[in-house]
């Protein structure tokens, strides 16, 4: 086993080669993936249990809130699909491989999914706005963009800055090993 800096590497040469790591960081990393796993499962089942068993729901009739399982998935499906990405990530981390190219297209694509869901959530609200008015009469439409979708948003941003300068430092960890 040689070490470069504070990093053990398992013997492979370049932005592959693994690093040792404490069986209480592996077992974070591996936790992190079950929590985004899990999360990924429920929060688009939760919505869709909201709108069809909710009791305060039970008012609207079943296409208006098949509509509104329809707008929430909208921006939460990118959000698990994001989720899913991070779990892939977080293997190659507990691995001791934080700059397999795996592992970084997983953190890239949670960016990704990040950034679709943010985008997606005041269209989603606006198209349920619709929905809800679309009685005889005036249609009203409504957007909505908090804090909260801004901040999501501005976090997608930075995770995919991120993955991508994990990505250049893969790339030249590999040319580099190229001269040892």
């Amino acid at each position: 086993m040689q070490t470069q800096g504070s990093f053990a590497l398992a013997g492979e040469a370049g932005s592959e080669a693994a690093m040792a790591l404490s069986p209480q960081t592996r077992l974070a990393f591996r936790a992190l993936g079950v929590l985004a796993t899990a999360l990924a499962a429920l929060l688009p089942a939760l919505a869709i249990g909201y709108w069809l068993f909710g009791s305060q729901t039970l008012a609207y009739d079943a296409g208006l809130r098949i509509v509104a399982i329809a707008t929430a998935l909208l921006h939460l499906l990118p959000l698990s699909w994001g989720l899913l990405r991070l779990r892939v990530c977080l293997a190659q981390f507990a691995a001791g491989r934080p700059f397999g190219a795996e592992g970084i297209a997983g953190l890239r694509d949670f960016a990704i999914g990040t950034g679709l869901s943010a985008l997606a959530k005041p269209l989603a609200g606006m198209l349920f706005v619709l929905a809800l008015s679309w009685n005889p009469g005036p249609k009203r439409i409504a957007i909505e963009i908090s804090s909260d979708v801004m901040i999501l948003a501005l976090f997608a941003g930075v995770v995919a800055a991120l993955a991508w300068a994990m990505r250049r430092a893969a790339l030249i960890a590999e040319e580099n090993s190229q001269f040892v």
